[in-house]
């Protein structure tokens, strides 16, 4: 017997940007470089250009001013830091729709709950 292998936050990214590819043409998806896994003068040097700790993974964009920020995280495991939390609720603050998706599918479901022209998976 085999064992379920869990995707990582990268593979989990990569699969919302190709179903938003394919589904949602108009959203435009940039990412948020990650601070971790940088060498001290990478970390230095994104930290003057403005990166900050927390900041969601994702930005998200749509025609209509549409705009959300989107935290992934792996469906199983994946923990989310005081300051990712911080970050998510100082955005729902402002008054943009901000969220830690565990997986792509939640990823989709958040972006169409907040008006984001996602055509439904074809069966």
């Amino acid at each position: 017997m085999t064992k379920a292998v869990t995707p990582t936050e990268l593979a989990e990214v990569q699969a919302l940007r190709k179903r938003l590819y394919y589904a949602a043409p108009s959203v435009q998806v940039v990412a948020v470089p990650n601070a971790a896994r940088r060498t001290q003068w990478e970390a230095r040097r994104a930290k003057q250009e403005g990166l900050v700790a927390g900041f969601p993974d994702l930005i998200c964009l749509a025609p209509g001013g549409l705009m959300a920020f989107v935290e992934m995280k792996r469906v199983r495991g994946g923990t989310v830091s005081e300051n990712q939390s911080e970050w998510i609720t100082r955005l729902n603050e402002y008054g943009f729709p901000a969220a830690v998706c565990k997986g792509a599918d939640a990823g989709v479901a958040f972006l169409k709950a907040h008006g984001f022209p996602i055509r439904e998976r074809a069966a």
